[in-house]
């Protein structure tokens, strides 16, 4: 493993070649951590090159180590160099942002970069409607969104008792893969009056009910 961390206009842009074990990751992560202590910069464009795609918590630290070194200021865009370490990064985000981390996965440095300097911070994030990346999704009660590309084309909730938002968004997966290519969600202590309240604003909005509500009426 080989990696480089540089200073530039307020944010650290660190680079990672060869990360395949978690002893890698854990060098490479105390290092960024000295770096933003170093140079007083909470904003991390994370690149990671050539390295091993890991789709499990604790090999990022999560849960462990990583709650030391990431402060409420800190500020992490991830970037892969293949379909599969981006597909990973996603993964990682959903973990991540359950625990409290600001961390973000993007597909290419402009855009992670765009994110750490304030645009499009509102923006509502989405996740690969993809079995491995659902399967971070919460394990709690809450209401999710499917999307086609930029079309929210279902409204769906998770009432507890066993229905969890990762349960059901996996029972639409296996239902059919294909209808959406992106998710979100939010976990709520009403997941009824919060899908009511999201397909009111959508009425309100599309003059329709997205369409596969509709086509469930």
């Amino acid at each position: 493993m080989k990696f480089s961390i540089e200073a530039r206009d307020g944010y650290l842009h660190a680079v990672v070649h060869g990360r395949d074990t978690a002893e890698h990751m854990r060098e490479f992560l105390y290092a960024v951590h000295a770096a933003c202590s170093q140079h007083e910069i909470p904003k991390i464009l994370m690149s990671v090159r050539q390295s091993r795609a890991v789709f499990r918590a604790e090999d990022y630290g999560l849960n462990g180590y990583v709650n030391e070194l990431a402060g409420p200021s800190c500020q992490v865009a991830l970037v892969g160099d293949t379909d599969e370490l981006n597909q990973a990064h996603e993964y990682i985000e959903v973990l991540a942002r359950q625990q409290g981390f600001n961390v973000r996965a993007f597909r290419d440095l402009n855009a992670g970069l765009h994110w750490l300097r304030g645009h499009g911070a509102r923006a509502a994030r989405r996740y690969r409607f993809a079995r491995i990346v659902i399967s971070g999704a919460p394990d709690n009660r809450g209401v999710f969104a499917l999307w086609q590309d930029d079309e929210i084309v279902y409204y769906g909730r998770a009432d507890g008792e066993g229905s969890t938002i990762r349960s059901r968004l996996l029972d639409h997966f296996q239902h059919d893969p294909t209808q959406a290519t992106h998710y979100s969600w939010e976990v709520c202590e009403d997941p009824a009056a919060r899908e009511a309240e999201l397909l009111r604003e959508h009425l309100g909005s599309h003059g329709r009910p997205p369409r596969l509500n509709d086509n469930a009426a």
